[in-house]
């Protein structure tokens, strides 16, 4: 709302976007429409908070050197797309600002043509692995690629004011280096599978086209954030429920 000191026309009414009034005889003018952000339900608050975590998750996967979705209108609706079933997680407001990211479990990192790969966290002659059901005849069939995200924790000393972000890492699989199970499908071990704050995704590409993948982990941090004391400290944030 601001005074006008000086309405050499008389303007009472709207111009424009804007409101003039008169109030005390003394005329004011405000914008036409006042937006006030407006308090959600429930499955409205769900709604925007997996919206806004996945975007903060595809700013992670795009500086990824390889990426891969197909169809739609461009790789970014394609990724938000496939992305809905992920699990909701509640950041407050300020939480979303600053950058917290989560690593999710069944988050999609590549969308193609190609069949998909089965794989799980395991074990293989007692070294930790990821076990899949790709043939070592198919693998050799274009490229393989291993995608590994990693849950880092900026630590502060109150343990509430802890910042979860992610980093991700993309290599090329050496098939050289990789195990063998007797069922003639290939096993990645590496020690890094057995951690709990890293989450994994084997991709297959032919001509440019990949195989639609999902991240397989163990990692439970985000769970914190899926709790009705999660859900309500964000629904503060923006004003509160409805109901």
């Amino acid at each position: 709302m601001a005074q006008l000191t000086n309405n050499l026309f008389g303007l009472i009414g709207q111009l424009g976007e804007m409101t003039f009034y008169e109030k005390n005889g003394k005329t004011f003018a405000r914008p036409k429409h006042i937006h006030q952000p407006r308090r959600l339900s429930r499955s409205q608050l769900a709604q925007r908070e997996k919206q806004s975590h996945n975007n903060k998750l595809w700013r992670v996967i795009r500086d990824a050197e390889e990426l891969y979705f197909e169809g739609g209108t461009g790789p970014y609706y394609r990724f938000m797309s496939v992305n809905q079933i992920s699990p909701t997680v509640y950041l407050t407001k300020q939480q979303l600002a600053i950058g917290f990211t989560l690593l999710l479990p069944e988050t999609v990192v590549s969308d193609g043509p190609l069949p998909p790969i089965e794989y799980h966290l395991g074990a293989h002659d007692g070294s930790p692995a990821l076990l899949t059901n790709l043939s070592a005849k198919e693998a050799k069939q274009g490229r393989l690629l291993l995608y590994t995200l990693h849950q880092r924790i900026l630590v502060h000393q109150d343990e509430n004011d802890n910042m979860p972000w992610l980093k991700i890492e993309v290599e090329e699989v050496d098939l050289g280096k990789t195990a063998t199970k007797e069922d003639g499908c290939i096993v990645l071990t590496d020690e890094r599978f057995a951690d709990t704050m890293k989450g994994f995704a084997l991709v297959r590409v032919i001509d440019g086209h990949a195989s639609h993948q999902r991240v397989v982990t163990n990692c439970t941090y985000y769970e914190r954030f899926t709790t009705e004391e999660a859900l309500q400290a964000a629904a503060k944030s923006y004003r509160g429920l409805t109901r």
